[in-house]
């Protein structure tokens, strides 16, 4: 829990997930199979090699990456046209962060931010319940994301921000510094708003820090619209193939209790 802690979590979380795990298993497997002097080990290198390459062309499929991802969306939609529901305040989870791009000069919410930023001013327009934003500092050099946030919901979709929780750098730090701020105001059922694949895992933490959560899911992944264009690999199925397998290792992880 040190100052170095989150950026050693940060490397290794890197060098073992897709794609970066993927190629270096491929590079090593290569190495081993050409510089090794031991047959066993060679033939060791090979498989891995083709381990990773296979794995790699198969994450990279549009069809793989929505059964991976529709695998972890099982919360049931609010129906758009709810004027009211069973919450006293919407809570939105942050996600990535757009640093200084040249168009703006400032962080900007990246595209999953946004994202959830725009469901939870709709919901919040529609019912009139108040916002907290959750997310801390990424990197040492940068506001807490949920500042970028506010920014972004207050001053371009004109919904008003109650609070802003800014200490939490994961999942489980969103719901424990997100319950104390809203035990003070005395509120216990929120409106949890995040991507359909990451809620099931979102839900669980804040049901642990002692919330009662109403799930809020925004931006299920779509199926491939046929079978040629879900056996195209892409590198965008890749990317979505890696969310769904950080997700699946993050529930993982909680689950032993990590």
């Amino acid at each position: 829990n040190g100052p170095m802690a989150a950026p050693l979590k940060s490397l290794v979380e890197t060098l073992i997930m897709p794609p970066t795990g993927l190629y270096l298993m491929v590079l090593v497997g290569l190495a081993l199979a050409r510089f090794s002097g031991v047959q066993r080990r060679r033939r060791i290198g090979v498989s891995l090699a083709w381990a990773g390459g296979t794995a790699t062309v198969a994450l990279s499929l549009p069809l793989v990456a929505h059964l991976l991802l529709a695998s972890l969306q099982n919360a049931e939609h609010i129906p758009p046209s709810a004027a009211a529901i069973d919450a006293e305040a919407i809570v939105v989870l942050s996600a990535d962060v757009d640093c200084d791009p040249p168009e703006y000069g400032e962080d900007q919410p990246g595209a999953l931010t946004m994202l959830r930023c725009r469901y939870g001013a709709a919901l919040a327009r529609r019912t009139g319940l108040p916002v907290l934003l959750s997310g801390g500092v990424l990197r040492p050099d940068r506001r807490p994301v949920s500042h970028v946030m506010r920014d972004f919901v207050q001053g371009e979709l004109g919904i008003p921000v109650r609070w802003v929780e800014e200490a939490s750098t994961t999942t489980r730090g969103n719901a424990e510094f997100s319950a104390r701020i809203l035990a003070r105001e005395g509120i216990r059922r929120v409106a949890l708003v995040s991507h359909a694949w990451h809620l099931p895992r979102a839900t669980a933490a804040f049901e642990e820090a002692g919330l009662e959560v109403l799930p809020a899911p925004t931006a299920p992944h779509a199926p491939p619209s046929g079978l040629v264009e879900s056996l195209v690999p892409r590198g965008k199925s890749l990317r979505d193939s890696t969310w769904a397998v950080h997700e699946w290792v993050g529930r993982l992880w909680y689950w032993l209790g990590g």
